[in-house]
């Protein structure tokens, strides 16, 4: 389990790197209630706040990081990101889900693969 841990992690790292190259913020990482956690809370330069699901796999063998995304995973999302944006003292006037796929090589290269707003 502490191997796929560090893969998750390693794979949430990446994520955001790769979102705050188009100048994304990150607002909050692994927020956590009683039904659950949202992985990473961004901000895009528009102000869009965007909760990003991230799905890290170092192989094909059970589908795409992405293809772990049920429609009852995606209904959970919806469920936290209420949640979240309830504890929030200002108001939220775009909120978007998204998903960000991360496939690692042997190599130890990645591929990110990233799907806007997966839980409508």
């Amino acid at each position: 389990m502490d191997e796929r841990r560090g893969i998750g992690a390693r794979g949430e790292e990446l994520a955001a790197r790769y979102l705050m190259r188009f100048g994304w913020s990150v607002v909050a990482r692994n927020w956590r209630c009683r039904d659950g956690e949202l992985d990473l809370i961004c901000r895009e330069p528009d102000g869009t706040v965007v909760v990003c699901e991230v799905k890290s796999r170092t192989g094909r063998g059970y589908g795409t990081p992405l293809e772990a995304i049920t429609q009852e995973k995606a209904r959970r999302l919806r469920r936290l990101t209420a949640a979240w944006a309830r504890e929030q003292a200002a108001p939220i006037h775009t909120l978007r889900i998204d998903a960000v796929g991360v496939l690692w090589h042997p190599d130890g290269t990645a591929s990110v693969t990233h799907e806007r707003g997966i839980a409508r």
